[in-house]
């Protein structure tokens, strides 16, 4: 499906792309700042493993939780104000556990860091709709969600730094930083070029329809599409097509296996392979840097292709293998084997969502995508919320990493299987059309 884009102009500025990946980076900031500080975090604050994932746990149970009426509200609350919302909240929470250090604040700031991240893809979605030309899309749905490793690479790279001279309060301030000059851009770039587009409308005369032609369609075209509308209901006009809810299985499921490797990297490093906290936070960078190229990569991959159910396939399959190279690592002992393995993690399943993000774009009405977008992010939401606490009770059950990292592998399976049958619907639906 194919939707309108006369209101875009022919290119998209790239301080825009700047400001897209900007919002979908500073929600995981915090995710990734308390990830890459993990030993430190618990060592300070005297808590277990488990306990430790479910301040990630927190974050997403909230995400997950709002994503769903957020969504709604993307297609209707002006889109400056969701980035106050989305920065703002970022830095309310990192303050906040500055402020007060203490296991509970943590927690509570990590909800208001979730809320902040419930806003990322329905409004990052709706901008790229709304405002890119079809022509740039892919590539810059392939951009913009690579922001979130973007996110990844600062803090592996930077909290360990900050956290070594003034611990997690020292890195958190450091972290409320980083937001306020990326909303004030933010905001100044959305109202240019909101004021472009209204000097661009009033100055851009009608469009006329040729002789023989009603309202741009051709008269046969316009008796089948009032065909079509008599026979539509209105359930049917809002009804979102099946493979939204596919998008949503399967971005739940590729989320437990992404998130629960996201958030133990850092600590398996540092418990299972004897590396120190900055070496640990190098791991993430690592990540976070083969995240970028791949979201990138896959995005420019999913529009030359146009079919997202197999690249989901060979994700999920990358995941899996990803995750048995870490058991390997474990077991053995072979440091290579854990960095071959986080370079699986972040090669293919955590690209993924670039791929979910393009298709839900595609098939989906420009004025409902806010609504499918978020009902994607809450599956996604909640599979981050689930993946950590499944890592962290096996690695407390067993004191060792090996039976979560088989615990998410079976997400991983979950998801391959899901993405066979997103593939089945959308072929059926192309021979039916």
């Amino acid at each position: 499906m194919t939707h309108s884009t006369t209101a875009s102009p022919r290119r998209a500025p790239g301080i825009l792309l700047v400001v897209l990946m900007a919002a979908m980076a500073a929600g995981p900031v915090f995710n990734y700042g308390v990830g890459a500080l993990s030993a430190t975090i618990v060592a300070s604050y005297g808590i277990t493993e488990g306990q430790y994932g479910f301040i990630i746990t927190a974050v997403f149970v909230m995400a997950g939780l709002a994503a769903p009426l957020l969504g709604v509200l993307a297609d209707r609350m002006d889109t400056r104000v969701q980035l106050v919302l989305i920065f703002g909240g970022t830095v309310a929470a990192f303050l906040l556990s500055a402020a007060w250090q203490s296991y509970t604040a943590l927690v509570v700031a990590a909800l208001i860091a979730g809320l902040a991240q419930s806003f990322s893809n329905p409004v990052t979605n709706r901008i790229v709709a709304q405002s890119v030309p079809l022509a740039q899309r892919s590539a810059w749905m392939g951009w913009k969600q690579s922001g979130v490793q973007v996110g990844l690479l600062v803090a592996g790279l930077t909290f360990p730094v900050v956290g070594a001279a003034s611990g997690w309060r020292g890195a958190a301030v450091f972290g409320a930083a980083l937001c306020v000059p990326a909303l004030l851009v933010g905001w100044l770039v959305i109202t240019r070029l909101r004021r472009r587009a209204q000097a661009r409308d009033a100055t851009t005369p009608p469009r006329t329809a040729p002789s023989g032609v009603t309202g741009g369609v051709r008269p046969e075209a316009a008796g089948a599409s009032a065909g079509k509308g008599a026979a539509a209901s209105p359930a049917e006009k809002t009804r979102l097509p099946a493979a939204v809810w596919l998008f949503t299985i399967t971005s739940f499921l590729n989320a437990v296996g992404t998130q629960g490797v996201n958030v133990y990297a850092s600590l398996f490093a540092v418990h299972a392979m004897g590396y120190t906290i900055t070496v640990a936070g190098l791991l993430l960078g690592v990540m976070g840097v083969i995240g970028i190229v791949s979201r990138i990569g896959w995005g420019r991959v999913t529009g030359r292709l146009g079919r997202p159910a197999p690249l989901i396939q060979v994700m999920s399959l990358g995941g899996i293998a990803g995750l048995m190279l870490l058991v390997l690592a474990e077991t053995t002992q072979q440091h290579w084997l854990m960095w071959l393995g986080v370079a699986f993690h972040a090669a293919l399943p955590l690209a993924a969502n670039v791929v979910i993000n393009s298709g839900i774009v595609a098939v989906v009405p420009r004025e409902r995508i806010g609504v499918a977008s978020g009902l994607v992010a809450t599956g996604m939401y909640l599979g981050f919320a689930l993946g950590p606490v499944v890592v962290g009770q096996l690695v407390d059950l067993t004191g060792a990493f090996t039976a979560g990292w088989s615990g998410v592998a079976a997400a991983y399976v979950l998801c391959f299987g899901a993405a066979v049958v997103l593939g089945q619907v959308q072929a059926s639906g192309r021979r039916g059309t």
